[in-house]
C-alpha cells in the first residue's frame, strides 16, 4: 500500500471525526463562555443562552431568504442582524427579568433562566411556525477540508463552511479576550465579576456592568446559534436548547471550570472531539455511547479535580 493510501486511511479514522468534533466543539465551547460569563458576574446559570442562538438563527435565515415581513438582504447584513438579535435578547433578559429578581434566591433566577428559554421556543412556533423547514444556507459552500493527507493532489483547495466555522469562532474568542484584558470595560466586567461591593465603591456602575455581560452572552449565544444553523439541516424552534449545544455547553463550562473562560472553551472543545470519537467507534448495540462517554469523562474529572480542567477555588 502506497504512503499516500495509508494516509489516505489514517485520515478517514482519525482526521475526519476530528474535524467534525472541533466544529461541534467551537459551538459548545461559545455556548460554555456565555454560561461561565453569566456564572462570573452575578452566579447565574442561564438555561436561556442557547436559546439566544436559536432565535438569533431564526433572524439571520428570514432576512437571508425575506420570509414575511423580514427583507431579503445580503448574507453579512443578515449576519449583524442576528448578532444584533442576541445582544438585544440578552439586554431585555437583564433588564426585564433579571433584574428584578436581584434579591430572589438562585434558584427562582435559575427557573426564571428556563422560562426565557420556553417562551422564546413558542414564540418561534408561533412566528415561523413548526410545520415549514427554514434551512440556513452554508456560506462558503462544500469544504474539502483533510487532514493526514485525505485530498488527491491534484484536488483543488476549497474555503468552504468549515473553515468559515473555525476562523469565525478563533476571531470571536480573540475579540473576547482582547476585551477583557486590553480594555476599561472588559476590566470592570472581570472587577464585578469578582467583588461587586468593592467595584462599585470605587466607582464602577455595577448595574450598567450587569446589562453589558447580558449583552456580550447573548451576542456569544448568536454567534454560536448562526455557526451551528447550517450544519442542523432544517431550523426548528429550540434546536440550540434541545438538540444539544445547551447541555454539552454546560458540561463543557463544568468540565473545563466554571470559573474560567479559557477553560469553558476547551472543556466545550474537548465535549465535542471526544463525542465525536465515541460516535464514530462506540458499538452500535450501546445507546447512547457518546453521551455514556462524555458523562464518564466529566464524572471523573470532577473526581480527580473539583474545580474542573483550568477552574480555581471561589
Amino acid at each position: 500500500m502506497s504512503a499516500h493510501l495509508v494516509l489516505a486511511s489514517v485520515g478517514s479514522t482519525v482526521g475526519t471525526p476530528l474535524v467534525g468534533g472541533i466544529v461541534n466543539g467551537a459551538v459548545y465551547g461559545l455556548v460554555a463562555l456565555g454560561i461561565v460569563l453569566l456564572y462570573k458576574a452575578g452566579r447565574i446559570f442561564n438555561f436561556a443562552q442557547a436559546e439566544f442562538g436559536t432565535a438569533s438563527a431564526f433572524v439571520t435565515v428570514a432576512f437571508l431568504q425575506g420570509i414575511g415581513p423580514f427583507p431579503k438582504v445580503p448574507a453579512p447584513l443578515a449576519v449583524v442582524a442576528g448578532l444584533i438579535t442576541g445582544g438585544l435578547l440578552g439586554f431585555l433578559s437583564e433588564r426585564l427579568i433579571i433584574t428584578r429578581l436581584f434579591r430572589a434566591p438562585r434558584a427562582t433566577v435559575l427557573v426564571a433562566t428556563a422560562g426565557i428559554a420556553l417562551f422564546l421556543i413558542s414564540l418561534e412556533a408561533v412566528l415561523l411556525g413548526v410545520s415549514t423547514p427554514h434551512v440556513f444556507p452554508r456560506v462558503g459552500g462544500q469544504s474539502h477540508f483533510a487532514l493526514f493527507g485525505t485530498l488527491q493532489s491534484n484536488d483543488s483547495y476549497k474555503f468552504g463552511y468549515t473553515e468559515i466555522t473555525m476562523v469565525a469562532t478563533l476571531l470571536v474568542v480573540a475579540g473576547l479576550a482582547a476585551l477583557f484584558f486590553r480594555t476599561r470595560y472588559g476590566m470592570a466586567i472581570l472587577a464585578v465579576s469578582q467583588e461587586p461591593t468593592a467595584a462599585g465603591v470605587v466607582g464602577i456602575n455595577v448595574r450598567s456592568i450587569s446589562a453589558l455581560t447580558w449583552v456580550l452572552a447573548g451576542v456569544l449565544g448568536a454567534v454560536a446559534g448562526i455557526v451551528n444553523a447550517p450544519f442542523t439541516g432544517a431550523l426548528t424552534p429550540g434546536f440550540m436548547t434541545l438538540n444539544g449545544p445547551l447541555i454539552n455547553g454546560f458540561i463543557g463550562a463544568i468540565l473545563g471550570g466554571i470559573t474560567s473562560f479559557p477553560g469553558a472553551f476547551v472543556g466545550g472543545l474537548l465535549v465535542g472531539v471526544v463525542s465525536s470519537y465515541a460516535g464514530q467507534y462506540m458499538p452500535a448495540a450501546v445507546p447512547g455511547g457518546a453521551t455514556v462517554v462524555v458523562a464518564a469523562l466529566l464524572l471523573f474529572t470532577l473526581l480527580v479535580r473539583p474545580t474542573g480542567l483550568l477552574g480555581q477555588e471561589v
